[in-house]
């Protein structure tokens, strides 16, 4: 595996062959540094254009060294092979029609990424020829990345990504588009394990830290505040909080805690009820933004959030008022961007991001002067070689908001166990809030090997 800090090796170019109307690459065998010309089709076409890119791929899992010559040849129709059935990018255009009304925008983003590479690599091939072979070649890209812009994937994503593209093949079986063959030969490919590939591991989610937690509050916006809080005391999502409407919201009298149910949830698909239970001290939290407020208005509002930074800052001023601009005498007519009446959840994560920058400046030799752009910035620390270093300092002082989801659970279980964990973020089996959400008490481990070590 390369180093971090290795330069990608150069990858040979599609050309035009001189005196002709075909496409070729030369590639040069990595052991005898023998070179070869593979002639890819019409120049500029797309089927030479994807024969090239499973050259390269067949060239780079062979360690560089030189692929048969009639591997993935094109006919002389410019076909992949000859035959007159569905392509692969026909099945993913009318795939993608339909999976952009079906899905969560979170998993059609994801489905962008592995369809975009599978008709790079395969769009326009028969799709009754895409075997597991081939998908265990595309696999493989996905471990290695292209050396540029798409960084090499991780095991559990790229188990995710097949997953999908395997799908693709179900769903278009389904509608008669390819034999239903196609995809049972597909599932015979097996995932990734943990220790048997070169694909990289991510880290485990942990819970945010209290000391940054305490550290960004005084730099979050009342809003924003206000749903970190209520994340850490009911253990909701982000997309389950920031749409929440009084209406919402089940004030039963006879009751202690209100109810929440949101119509839209990662589990509605599967008609699960999910039901967010608040307590006093998450109907403390809302009560400071229900006053008022239309039953069908959003109670964590951006608008509200920009509304009430302005006032702060108007009567933080220093400079007297006949002096210098008025309030709202510098702002555009018509602005580029305008706060929304609600949070998204990347909003959500950006102003977390924003107050933790706040809370946790770059180092003096890391941050942006004073007569620096971005760009700029951004180009210095890359010559300087600091940008690794200003970005692992960003990591390690930024959170995401679903870390707090991690939070909850861990104190939920350690205060009522994990059946109650369980419960309140509604997980069908107490397994999962044991594998995934409730961290271990460390604490009571080394009580016990105390006294029994």
């Amino acid at each position: 595996m390369p180093t971090k800090n290795a330069k990608p090796r150069k990858i040979p170019t599609y050309r035009l062959r001189p005196g002709y109307d075909q496409a070729i690459v030369t590639l040069t065998d990595a052991v005898t540094k023998k070179r070869r010309d593979y002639w890819l089709g019409e120049f500029n076409s797309r089927q030479s254009r994807e024969h090239y890119h499973r050259v390269i791929a067949a060239w780079e899992a062979g360690a560089r060294r030189l692929p048969p010559l009639d591997a993935n040849a094109p006919s002389p129709d410019g076909s992949a092979s000859g035959r007159d059935d569905v392509t692969v990018v026909e099945i993913i255009h009318e795939y993608w029609l339909w999976a952009k009304g079906y899905y969560r925008p979170k998993h059609v983003q994801a489905l962008h990424g592995a369809l975009s590479l599978l008709r790079q690599f395969h769009g326009r091939s028969p799709a009754t020829d895409f075997g597991p072979k081939k998908l265990r070649s595309l696999r493989e890209e996905m471990i290695g990345g292209d050396g540029t812009e798409r960084k090499p994937w991780s095991r559990k994503y790229i188990n995710a990504q097949v997953q999908r593209i395997r799908h693709l093949f179900k769903w278009a079986a389904a509608r008669e588009m390819v034999p239903a063959t196609v995809y049972e030969s597909l599932r015979t490919l097996e995932p990734l394990r943990r220790g048997k590939c070169e694909a990289r591991e991510t880290t485990k989610v942990m819970p945010v830290p209290d000391e940054l937690l305490d550290a960004i509050r005084p730099h979050l916006s009342r809003p924003v505040r206000a749903l970190v809080e209520l994340q850490l005391l009911t253990g909701a999502r982000p997309g389950e909080l920031v749409g929440l409407r009084p209406c919402d919201i089940e004030m039963d009298r006879d009751s202690v805690v209100w109810k929440y149910r949101p119509e839209m949830h990662k589990n509605a698909f599967r008609d699960r009820e999910r039901v967010i239970y608040l307590g006093p001290r998450s109907q403390a939290i809302l009560r400071e933004f229900l006053g008022d407020r239309a039953t069908d208005a959003y109670l964590f509002s951006p608008k509200e959030a920009e509304a009430e930074h302005r006032t702060r800052r108007r009567a933080d001023r220093k400079t007297p008022i006949a002096y210098g601009n008025r309030a709202g005498t510098n702002r555009r007519e018509v602005p580029i961007r305008v706060p929304g009446d609600r949070y998204t959840t990347s909003s959500y994560q950006r102003a977390i991001q924003y107050a933790c920058n706040r809370a946790f400046p770059l180092p003096v030799h890391l941050a942006r002067q004073a007569n620096e752009n971005g760009a700029s910035w951004k180009q210095r620390l890359v010559n300087s070689g600091l940008w690794d270093e200003a970005m692992a300092w960003r990591r390690s002082h930024r959170f995401h908001p679903h870390q707090l989801r991690h939070n909850c659970a861990s104190n939920l279980r350690k205060l009522h166990g994990l059946e109650a964990s369980a419960l309140v973020l509604g997980h069908a089996s107490a397994k999962l809030t044991d594998a995934v959400y409730a961290e271990r008490d460390l604490a009571r481990v080394v009580d016990v090997i105390q006294k029994n070590g």
